[in-house]
């Protein structure tokens, strides 16, 4: 999935806490993969609660992927390498 709005990314965290839970999921490890899903969603809900958009053109000539690559390619959390 590419995009995905803020409704649907609390939907699938929703149903990753039905799937994942530990008092649900007896499997090893439940525990440390909720906390994993718990700091996900945190950090996905805390990125789109201080998100800007911008709505003046784009002054730079770039398209949406090379903007966000160009200003956070390198980033460990944001970035990733980028697809010829």
């Amino acid at each position: 999935m590419d995009k995905a709005s803020r409704m649907e990314i609390r939907e699938a965290y929703k149903r990753a806490c039905r799937q994942c839970h530990p008092d649900v999921s007896q499997g090893p490890g439940g525990e440390e993969k909720m906390a994993r899903i718990n700091a996900a969603y945190r950090l996905l809900m805390d990125y789109s609660d201080g998100y800007r958009i911008s709505f003046e053109p784009n002054e730079d000539g770039m398209d949406d992927h090379e903007w966000w690559f160009f200003r956070f390619g390198q980033d460990p959390i944001w970035g990733g390498k980028k697809e010829d």
